[in-house]
């Protein structure tokens, strides 16, 4: 251990002794001084974080965040649990993150300031995303409704966006559907066609994922009488329900891969890469070919039948 992580941590210890008597009562001091023993307790954390005494240091800022909740200093309990997710989040303690993010934001609700809440909500989502998506989705949603409070329809497309991707990559292909649904007229407010597009093509996707053409027809049909747009979802069903491998993949990479987002663009090459579209392909060659062979049997008998009537007509030495 250094020199300034072991002055650091001397430091702290004498401001939790510092909190620690602001914190005591007796019989002419009925109430503890909370205002005090919060701010020992917040500079002893800070004290901790340099000399990364982390555990200490999270136990220090949730001390302070107590504090100064009993005071009704919400503000400043925000940004106490504000340190403890950062913290967390460098100890790699993604519970904790949640946790803390989540609570700092409520707090930021009660202080009235839902802008700092919807910052903090976003901002934990966005330490969760890869090691943690489920949790990341949970704080997304609570910013999408923080923001619709507040009319913040820029900022909703974005958070929507958000909470759809991390639907598709954690699997929940239900609540990226009920998200996009959700979103509709949000997005004719501002009038985002390119996203409308987007949202259309994912959920057709979906429903191809599960091998249901009739539910992509059926969504692709409801959305085209609420919305005069342009795109080629009508050419991607008839592709998947015709089974052309190769038409599929050409519509992927010069379409796919530009019109939908990349968690929906991997829906598009599950697709492809499954079983079930590898059996379909090869069940489809196997039709193909007898299909083939049939007609030019036909065409075999129908050639001889003319050859056998052309014979009756002309006998030989006739013609």
């Amino acid at each position: 251990m250094d020199s300034l992580s072991k002055k650091k941590i001397a430091e702290a210890n004498e401001l939790l002794s510092d909190a620690a008597k602001a914190m005591k009562t007796s019989l002419f001091k009925r109430k503890p001084d909370l205002d005090t023993a919060a701010d020992a307790y917040s500079k002893a954390g800070t004290c901790f974080k340099t000399a990364k005494e982390f555990q200490n240091a999270i136990q220090a800022f949730q001390n302070a965040a107590q504090c100064y909740e009993q005071n009704n200093s919400y503000f400043s309990a925000a940004k106490q649990h504000e340190q403890v997710g950062i913290i967390a989040n460098e100890m790699k303690s993604f519970s904790l993150v949640y946790d803390s993010f989540y609570k700092s934001a409520e707090l930021m609700i009660l202080n009235g300031t839902r802008d700092s809440a919807g910052i903090l909500l976003e901002r934990g989502a966005s330490m969760l995303k890869l090691s943690d998506p489920e949790s990341s989705l949970k704080l997304v949603k609570r910013a999408i409704q923080v923001a619709e409070v507040e009319d913040k329809n820029h900022q909703l497309v974005t958070m929507y966006e958000n909470a759809v991707n991390l639907s598709l990559k954690i699997n929940n292909y239900t609540e990226a559907v009920q998200l996009i649904d959700s979103s509709y007229e949000l997005l004719e407010k501002i009038g985002t066609s390119e996203q409308i597009i987007r949202y259309i093509l994912t959920v057709c996707l979906i429903h191809l994922s599960k091998d249901d053409w009739v539910s992509a027809k059926n969504y692709l049909e409801k959305m085209k009488q609420r919305f005069s747009l342009s795109c080629r979802a009508d050419e991607l069903l008839e592709i998947y329900d015709e089974k052309e491998d190769e038409k599929f993949k050409d519509l992927i990479k010069n379409y796919l891969s530009y019109a939908v987002d990349n968690e929906a663009l991997k829906i598009a090459n599950r697709i492809i890469k499954s079983k079930e579209w590898i059996s379909s392909i090869q069940e489809t060659k196997v039709m193909q070919s007898h299909t083939n062979n049939q007609t030019d049997q036909t065409s075999h008998l129908n050639e001889k039948k003319s050859q056998q009537a052309d014979e009756e007509e002309f006998p030989d030495g006739l013609l």
